[in-house]
């Protein structure tokens, strides 16, 4: 196995759902101990989300890799005592709860900093730690209709539609580890900790590049799967199926005039450059998808015909094909991992890897936990006897409700 970036790096996470554990599951990646405090019995909400395989939420093992889990009740003072014996060793803190909940417990930035000084400490939420929207409940769809995003997104005339991924979750969740990891940077150089406010609203404003137009008194409209600033640049129909062609620079562009021999709209004024054909996609759009449907018996033909000449073009994968193709797989992009010792109908999966390679500190992937798996190893380094750890398994079950 190579190097760890992260190693000696311990997490608490506290995070739920698919947001927050994206970013202690990449944390892990990289070699930080990541300990998932859990309620008992039950666990996280995450535990109960779809699809399920024997009992256990397979999504779970997705957003929860390499996590040791460690379940405690925090409304018992013993729990939260757990908690802040564990502080000392601790280097970062992941919650998303609603602002206010961690300081019920004691457990807030102010109060960490009691024992732990130099903690890195990343709140997570829809709507960040201050102003009049902290109170309101939040979730990814909330997002992103109020940055814009949906209002993008849809087809020309149509409803705004919301993304096909959780967007807001997961551009929330790169957030708060690329925060995390630039205050672990800081705090290496200075030992000096510090709090990150993240919001999965401001991370997908942040996104949201089209509001620049705003500085000019315009608004972008919905374009549907074609571009507001670019042709032919989008979605385009085959006998078959849908194609992506991306011919916008001058020489795709002079290529794919060649092809569908249509020279002369190489030096047509109102095609030549690509913010003309923009202007007049409503007129070109049609006659690429006549061309593609009256040309070639379907995707395989136009996209390799497409190839030949150099235009950049694919086809629209269903999950199925991302799933199977065989180069993200001999990549590493998607890879066979282990699921739950408790799923025999399924003892692995195929699931994604990391966010890039690297050639010295690779990520490195291993399975989620089971529900207080680590109790006794994180309670036995804590000086809890096996007699106190039987009582406090008794008090906090930890099977199935």
């Amino acid at each position: 196995m190579g190097k760890k970036a992260l190693e000696g790096i311990r997490i608490l996470d506290f995070t739920t759902m698919a947001a927050g554990p994206t970013a202690g599951a990449m944390l892990a990646d990289y070699g930080a101990e990541v300990i998932k405090v859990e309620r008992p019995g039950r666990g996280e909400d995450g535990r109960k989300f779809p699809p399920m395989v024997d009992g256990e939420s397979l999504t779970y093992c997705w957003f929860n890799r390499g996590k040791k889990s460690l379940a405690l009740d925090l409304k018992d003072p013993e729990g939260v005592e757990i908690v802040k014996k564990l502080l000392p060793t601790t280097h970062v803190i992941l919650e998303n709860f609603r602002p206010g909940t961690m300081k019920k417990f004691g457990l807030d930035y102010e109060g960490v900093c009691k024992i732990k000084p130099d903690i890195v400490y990343a709140s997570l939420t829809t709507f960040g730690q201050k102003g009049k929207y902290v109170s309101r409940p939040g979730y990814d769809i909330i997002a992103q209709a109020m940055s814009g995003i949906m209002s993008l997104t849809g087809e020309a005339g149509g409803e705004p539609q919301k993304s096909g991924t959780p967007l807001g979750d997961l551009m929330g969740g790169f957030n708060m580890f690329a925060s995390v990891m630039t205050a672990l940077y800081h705090w290496r150089n200075t030992g000096e900790g510090q709090y990150i406010d993240v919001s999965l609203l401001r991370s997908l404003i942040y996104i949201n590049t089209p509001l620049i137009h705003c500085n000019l008194n315009r608004m972008s409209e919905r374009q549907g799967n074609h571009h507001p600033t670019m042709c032919p640049y989008g979605v385009f129909r085959c006998k078959d199926g849908d194609i992506v062609m991306a011919a916008a620079g001058k020489r795709a562009w002079d290529s794919l005039c060649d092809l569908m021999k249509r020279p002369e709209w190489k030096e047509d004024p109102e095609y030549m450059e690509v913010g003309d054909r923009a202007r007049n996609q409503k007129t070109l759009i049609p006659l690429f998808n006549e061309w593609l449907t009256e040309n070639f018996s379907g995707t395989d033909e136009a996209l390799k015909a497409l190839d030949e000449a150099g235009v950049p073009c694919c086809k629209v994968y269903n999950e199925r094909q991302v799933w199977s193709d065989e180069e993200y797989r001999a990549n590493g992009w998607i890879t066979e991992q282990p699921s739950l010792p408790n799923m025999p109908s399924m003892p692995t999966f195929y699931t994604r890897t990391g966010n890039c390679d690297m050639t010295e500190t690779p990520a490195q992937f291993h399975r989620a936990p089971l529900l207080g798996e680590q109790n006794v190893e994180i309670l036995k380094e804590l000086g809890y006897d096996e007699t106190k750890i039987t009582d406090l398994e008794a008090r906090w079950p930890h099977q199935k409700p």
